[in-house]
């Protein structure tokens, strides 16, 4: 009796330490219902009001109550790693869990450590979205430097034979040649030649937001689209480039418009963000503006690929509005994301706050 007194009261100091773990601990019992979740577990689960059982949990491609089940059984820990869920708050997370069985209080209860990777596997996924921009435009310059030399060939030959043919019948074969090799031309510029550096002032995001989405609403074409607007006006004023940013915001709203087929939302939300990473330089404030559209979504198997140029599903499109948008950003200190699933799609662009 008297070591069951003492195996109690070393497991309330054990969870006094565990309430102020970082790490999320949750210890169910045989039911699964909850025995005991700590103050980290409750912000990544994004129950602080009402705790659903875990078995809710919607986690993407596998089963959590399986493995919990099994753990029990077999008495064999489990680590998940970059188990991607989303919360009872319906945001999406990503955690290594590791489970295990609790037998210093019960044999069938069960011990969940969950620890964030998200921000981690965003920083991962930055990086490589900063190295694809450098070598994608590395290969455009190349690759345009190729098409170049033989298409102002093409285009000096036909304005020679333009000039040989008397019958307009012929020479609309000339025109077709001239106006499409200068269409390529046009296109292969844009694509690989720099945005100019432009000089940057200190502006007021909101006054940008509210600028291009004027824009937008003065369209005709756009008459079925509701924009919705969600501001801190907490954000201080961004050392960028008005333009530029213009231009890049103009990109993405015009790609969601174009998602939901010029009829649904569009929704424009700023927050200020501390403590935010882009690439491998740590920025003690960025502003996020997300724009969402409940459009039918990009494929996953896409996502990797919508900021490569010429990449696009419309049959209009080029594929170079994002990649410009990207570009961009980028050249802004910042980074553009996307996240996206059926009915919900999020660009998000993140810019740096500085003075100078």
């Amino acid at each position: 009796m008297k070591t069951k007194k003492i195996i109690h009261s070393l497991i309330g100091a054990n969870f006094e330490i565990m309430d102020n773990l970082r790490t999320g601990i949750i210890i169910l019992d045989g039911q699964n219902d909850y025995f005991y979740v700590n103050t980290s577990a409750n912000d990544i689960l994004g129950s602080a009001n009402i705790i659903k059982r875990i078995e809710h949990l919607n986690c993407e491609e596998i089963n959590l109550n399986n493995y919990i089940d099994h753990v029990r059984s077999e008495c064999a820990p489990v680590t998940l790693r970059d188990l991607k869920f989303i919360n009872f708050d319906k945001v999406e997370k990503i955690c290594d869990c590791s489970i295990s069985t609790f037998p210093e209080y019960h044999k069938d209860y069960v011990f969940l450590e969950m620890n964030e990777t998200g921000r981690l596997y965003n920083i991962s996924n930055e990086k490589l979205l900063i190295d694809q921009q450098k070598a994608t435009n590395e290969m455009v310059k190349g690759l345009s430097h190729e098409i170049k030399n033989p298409l102002g060939g093409i285009m000096g030959a036909a304005q020679l034979l333009e000039k040989t043919l008397s019958n307009s019948s012929q020479t609309k074969f000339t025109d077709i040649i001239l106006k499409e090799s200068d269409r390529l031309l046009k296109l292969i510029n844009a694509m690989s030649s720099p945005i100019p550096l432009e000089t940057k002032t200190l502006i007021n995001v909101h006054e940008i937001t509210e600028h291009v989405i004027e824009l937008f609403k003065y369209d005709s074409s756009n008459s079925n689209v509701t924009f919705k607007k969600d501001y801190d006006p907490s954000i201080p004023q961004l050392m960028l480039n008005r333009n530029q940013i213009i231009q890049a915001l103009m990109n993405i709203i015009r790609n969601a418009v174009q998602a939901i087929k010029n009829k649904g939302e569009v929704e424009v939300k700023t927050r200020p963000v501390q403590k935010f990473t882009i690439g491998d330089t740590r920025h003690d404030l960025v502003v996020r503006i997300d724009i969402t559209d409940n459009g039918v979504g990009i494929p996953k198997d896409k996502l990797k690929e919508i900021f490569y140029p010429m990449v696009t599903s419309k049959q209009d499109g080029m594929g170079l509005g994002l990649t410009i948008a990207q570009s961009i950003i980028i050249q802004n200190s910042g980074i553009i994301e996307c996240n996206s699933h059926k009915n919900k799609t999020t660009f998000t662009i993140i810019l740096p706050w500085n003075t100078a």
